[in-house]
């Protein structure tokens, strides 16, 4: 059994959830620990969808990952990296590899996937250097992110922010979130040195006040 999941293991094709698997049994195999009659019969399945077939098909679909789907693969797996269900493949292709073609296609059409994809593709509301403000609905502890300093400075900074507004200094990549108007903006408040992160959905043009 050991040699048959090593040769698995070696496969490409060999991804996500079915490596880790694999890994956990060898090394419970090498402490001498007994596998259960369930991790018995998981192993014999996931055996059998990483065979040499299974292999063939995945170096035909690496061609098509790589030309059709990378881009867009990358840019759901930083969303799914923070999400429980697609996490070990979203860290596959996130290290470069090719996941496993037919969990990434379910992954592709999910219809959360299709809302981050909206997103990421949609032109931005606001362009690098517009002067925005947040809206009444921005909460500063769940919708802003900052660097990791001191909490006195995080509040002075958010602050100046929600007096004065600031300015986009980029218009971020990733998208975290599939709710509309996720995409996500870096920037400067009036009177900081340190930068936030806000979706656009809590932003809105700057007003002056009369």
């Amino acid at each position: 059994m050991e040699q048959k999941i090593t040769e698995t293991l070696s496969r490409s094709v060999c991804g996500g959830w079915d490596r880790g698997f694999l890994e956990s049994i060898l090394d419970q195999l090498a402490k001498g620990r007994n596998l259960s009659i369930k991790q018995k019969q998981s192993i014999g399945k996931v055996l059998a969808r990483n065979g040499d077939d299974a292999q063939g098909v995945h170096d035909n679909w690496q061609t098509e990952y790589i030309k059709k789907y990378k881009k867009d693969g990358i840019v759901l797996a930083t969303y799914h990296s923070r999400q429980p269900y697609y996490k070990p493949m979203a860290a596959d292709i996130l290290a470069d590899k090719v996941p496993e073609y037919k969990k990434f296609l379910r992954m592709y059409n999910n219809k959360y996937s299709r809302k981050v994809l909206a997103a990421h593709t949609q032109a931005p509301r606001y362009a690098v250097s517009t002067h925005i403000q947040g809206r009444t609905n921005l909460n500063a502890y769940k919708d802003i992110e900052i660097d990791s300093v001191a909490w006195t400075t995080q509040s002075a900074v958010v602050e100046k922010f929600k007096k004065h507004g600031g300015f986009i200094m980029e218009i971020r990549p990733e998208i975290y979130s599939h709710a509309k108007g996720s995409k996500r903006y870096k920037i400067l408040p009036i009177g900081a040195t340190i930068p936030l992160i806000i979706e656009e959905r809590h932003l809105k043009l700057h007003r002056k006040t009369k």
